[in-house]
């Protein structure tokens, strides 16, 4: 059984209280009262309920909790604080902003169609897909949160410009997202002459880091800082686009843009894509509506296993063109990255692959599509400021996971993991219902698989990483020299954005991560690296390349690494990958 929604809701609500208590009593007794209420709700809740709700109902709880952190934390509140002090400390004039409910409402109806599926599935669908249900409400509260967070954006944001001294600030103040960005470090200004829905709402986006504070439907200003890019829509917008464009050089300059409705004509087939991206990608309204239909159907379990295949394999068919749409990004036909991309093709002995620029101020490249007649390469505009050796470098190794079909390799990796769990639970049925009766050890093992299928995840597309490294290596005229130092300048790019994004939005705040993303972290961090993410941790991809070790040499020194690497230095500190 789920519990009742009034149960969940609840819970998720005093979860949303007790986040809020250390921000309101910034002091010693709230952090006591903060822990005092958590062990009260804990005993009351295992003792309250059975064993089974109430796991479902606390990690329900501690994935809001979880999620509320992301956008409301002591250094988010406390760089509201600082900024509002710094406003009254100094001259400073205020941006006007006129605000139009219609703006907000519409990001919500998106946000209320994207999900539909689901919330319907939540509401409608038998006791029996207790555990889906429970996976729904965990992506529902994401984006929720992530709604209520464009929500405080729209209601509470107010501008200013500051001159103090010889340095100008804009300075953003706002429940969630409060910056404070140096003027000199602007490097783009655009006028706008609407809202563009489609790239702005989160669920619709995707490789984009964009603040939207929008709060009306007229000419967006938007300003681009490194790693962030800023729409904002001023009442007076031609005052504050000339005063801004003071300060770009001759070849930044500034640019002007017609953006139409989402819903006009011409904008149908983006919409299209960019809906269906969010229905399957951002959201998982997709795949439980379709259960739910079948579920009404009374369609045989069977059955309902081949619809989600076929429907994964056609996923996986159009994901090309999906994730071209979902971006905004454009073809590029002509020009010296389409020549360099053609020689490296010719080298790689495939066809030539498609090109495409995505306007992102995050630095990344990434290759498409399950087969090599389908393979796209796409790169941020932020990469291409790069040097052209470290380009070519990023384009030889996305160029070999087309090569190899890596997409399709990863994809297939997932679903076998779950045809494995499904087939064991065929086999072994009777096992399973003698387990689940002892409920505490039933629990554990699904958090062991919940921690296995990211360690397994990780370490079928490292093993893809380390490869497109080393063959992507031969195909450049640097070898692998030239590949390690294009993965070491965009390791810093990646750092500098970093940083700068930090100093924007929390300046004071204690980094969790030390060093850089090119240098060898502590023990921690470096369990996370090599056993969770999916690329291999920088510095060791640069150590491996600079190694100039055979493949074979190359593919054991990684696995090695992978077992070594997740230890603590108990004898000092391994210097060889420094």
């Amino acid at each position: 059984m789920f519990p009742s929604t009034v149960t969940i809701l609840s819970f998720i609500c005093l979860s949303i209280v007790i986040f809020m208590i250390p921000l309101l009593i910034a002091n010693k007794f709230g952090t006591a009262l903060e822990t005092t209420l958590i062990i009260i709700i804990l005993v009351y809740l295992f003792m309250s309920y059975e064993y089974m709700d109430a796991m479902m109902i606390f990690s329900l709880a501690t994935t809001t909790y979880a999620n509320m952190g992301l956008f409301l934390n002591k250094d988010k509140h406390n760089m509201r604080h600082s900024l509002k002090r710094d406003l009254a400390n100094v001259d400073h004039i205020e941006i006007d902003q006129e605000r139009d409910v219609r703006r907000i409402i519409v990001d919500l109806l998106l946000t209320v169609a994207v999900s539909g599926g689901a919330i319907a599935f939540l509401l409608l669908a038998p006791p029996t897909y207790a555990v889906l249900k429970f996976l729904i409400g965990i992506s529902l509260i994401t984006i929720t949160t992530q709604m209520i967070a464009r929500i405080g954006n729209y209601a509470t944001t107010s501008m200013y410009w500051i001159r103090e001294g010889e340095e100008e600030r804009l300075v953003i103040i706002s429940a969630f997202e409060s910056r404070d960005f140096p003027i000199h470090d602007l490097e783009q200004v655009t006028v706008e002459s609407a809202p563009d829905i489609l790239r702005l709402h989160p669920l619709f986006t995707f490789l984009s880091q964009t603040q939207d504070y929008t709060s009306a439907y007229q000419p967006v200003l938007r300003l681009e800082f490194p790693g962030e890019n800023i729409f904002m829509t001023p009442t007076n917008i031609q005052t504050w686009q000339e005063l801004f464009g003071q300060y770009l050089t001759d070849d930044q300059g500034e640019q002007a843009l017609d953006v139409l409705p989402f819903w006009h004509p011409t904008h149908l087939k983006r919409l299209a894509w960019k809906g269906y991206f969010a229905i399957t990608v951002k959201g998982i309204s997709a795949y439980t509506g379709l259960l739910l239909i079948l579920v009404w159907l009374d369609v045989p379990s069977y059955m309902m296993i081949i619809f989600i295949l076929c429907w994964w394999l056609f996923n996986l068919y159009i994901s090309d063109r999906v994730l071209i749409q979902s971006t905004d990004a454009t073809e590029i036909t002509e020009g010296d990255l389409y020549d360099r991309v053609r020689t490296l093709c010719e080298r790689a002995q495939i066809p030539q692959l498609k090109l495409y620029l995505i306007d992102s101020p995050v630095h990344n490249g990434l290759a498409t599509g399950m087969n090599i007649g389908r393979g796209t390469v796409m790169l941020t505009t932020a990469t291409t400021q790069l040097s052209m050796k470290a380009i070519e470098a990023i384009l030889a190794h996305e160029i070999i996971h087309v090569k190899k079909r890596d997409i399709l390799t990863n994809q297939i990796a997932r679903m076998l993991f779950f045809f494995v769990i499904g087939i064991s639970v065929y086999i072994f049925y009777d096992q399973f219902i003698l387990l689940s009766k002892n409920l505490l050890v039933f629990i554990g093992l699904f958090y062991v698989l919940m921690l296995l299928f990211p360690i397994y995840l990780s370490f079928v597309a490292q093993f893809t990483e380390m490869r497109a490294d080393y063959l992507g290596a031969k195909l450049l005229d640097g070898g692998q020299e030239q590949m390690a130092l294009g993965l070491n300048e965009l390791g810093k790019a990646q750092d500098k954005e970093q940083a700068k994004t930090v100093q924007y939005s929390m300046p004071d705040a204690k980094p969790l991560k030390k060093t850089s993303n090119v240098e060898r972290d502590g023990w921690f961090f470096r369990v996370i690296e090599f056993q969770f993410q999916l690329h291999p941790p920088l510095y060791y991809r640069i150590y491996s390349l600079n190694s100039d070790n055979t493949w074979e040499e190359t593919i054991y020194q990684w696995l090695k690494a992978r077992f070594t690497e997740s230890f603590p230095d108990l004898f000092g500190r391994n210097s060889k990958y420094i």
